[in-house]
């Protein structure tokens, strides 16, 4: 006689099955939001940098700070990865080069308009990670996606126009207009995007791995900024400890963020994850609160506020729906059905 009834190994079964399920999507939640403060974090660093050296050296210096960091993960990790086909290896490349655009892009825009402001900018990114989503992965397009991505980027709208309420400047905005600021942000949305779309095609390979592909995008940075750097002759030295620590830190938060970023897509879809990294968005601001004493409005308020209700919501609402879909099926529908099913259908043929 069995000690467990048929029904108690289906309780037990499914309780595991929730179980599963909960823990997988609270990893994915997690790196979510701590990707979203390795983010925060570098803004503010960026733009504490950003009146201190020229543009191309905080490159160099961030890139390669990154590089050297992965690179001895690499090492000391030894990591196996070896290419399962030319795709795999095209879209390691391709992970890499979308997100050295977007660093590059989105420092850029702290330079001229501030963290706050390039960061609220920035996410435009639900609405590109929505639209990459359908058409690349296949992805269905479900009311909740549209609804929260469009709360969203209306926190975005208010906090964009907020900027005419602010009276700092930057020594790189006396020199290019703000709208700049705002081309290059959102440049670095559309990037950062395809980021986690090809983040999340790379995880259906066995063999693929977050250190790889953040070594795709050090690497790539690293020889950008660099012959950025060598063109306009922007070569120096930090000449405090200060100045240094802070050019250190810019690459220490880079590679903190984007590989939590690269986890948190292995565990939640792209268009959650965005959504949740929008969490950056108030980070930042109450960042450049504390350090730069950058007071922001009610609008720049508001508009934080409506993105963290677009993310939790977001993630409330996605996790329902999936627990509905599953319970939804019945649980004496197993293998042994569909194989007769199928005879079925070929019988019929």
């Amino acid at each position: 006689m069995e000690p467990y009834g048929e029904t108690d190994r289906q309780i037990s079964s499914l309780l595991h099955t929730k179980a599963k399920q909960f823990c997988v999507g609270f990893i994915g939640i997690a790196f979510a939001v701590l990707s979203a403060a390795w983010f925060s974090a570098e803004d503010v660093l960026l733009y504490a940098v950003s009146d201190l050296f020229q543009p191309t050296l905080i490159f160099v210096w961030n890139a390669v700070v990154a590089l050297c960091l992965t690179v001895i993960s690499v090492v000391v990790i030894r990591p196996k990865w070896r290419p399962e086909s030319y795709r795999q290896a095209l879209l390691t490349v391709a992970y890499g080069t979308a997100n050295c655009l977007m660093q590059i892009n989105i420092s850029l825009a702290i330079f001229i308009i501030g963290p706050g402001n390039a960061v609220a900018l920035l996410f435009t990114m639900p609405v590109m990670s929505v639209s990459l989503s359908v058409f690349i992965l296949g992805s269905r397009l479900t009311m909740s996606d549209i609804f929260f991505a469009v709360c969203s980027c209306g926190g975005v709208a208010m906090i964009s126009l907020s900027l005419e309420e602010e009276d700092h400047q930057s020594d790189l905005q006396r020199v290019l207009p703000s709208f700049t600021g705002v081309i290059f942000a959102i440049v670095a949305g559309v990037s950062f995007a395809s980021a986690l779309i090809f983040a999340r095609m790379l995880n259906s390979y066995e063999t693929a791995h977050p250190l790889i592909n953040v070594l795709s995008y050090s690497a790539q940075y690293s020889i950008v900024a660099c012959v950025l750097c060598a063109s306009f002759n922007h070569w120096a030295l930090p000449t405090t400890v200060e100045s240094l620590l802070l050019l250190t830190g810019t690459g220490i938060t880079t590679v903190g963020a984007i590989g939590s970023g690269y986890l948190a897509v292995r565990w939640k879809d792209p268009t959650t994850v965005s959504i949740l990294l929008s969490l950056e968005v108030p980070m930042t601001y109450v960042g450049q609160l504390i350090f730069f004493n950058f007071a922001f409005g009610w609008l720049a308020l508001s508009g934080s506020v409506l993105i963290m209700i677009s993310a939790v919501g977001s993630l409330l609402y996605e996790d329902q729906e999936t627990h509905t879909e599953r319970e939804a099926i019945p649980e004496e529908y197993g293998e042994q059905e569909i194989e007769e099913n199928l005879s079925m259908l070929k019988q019929g043929n």
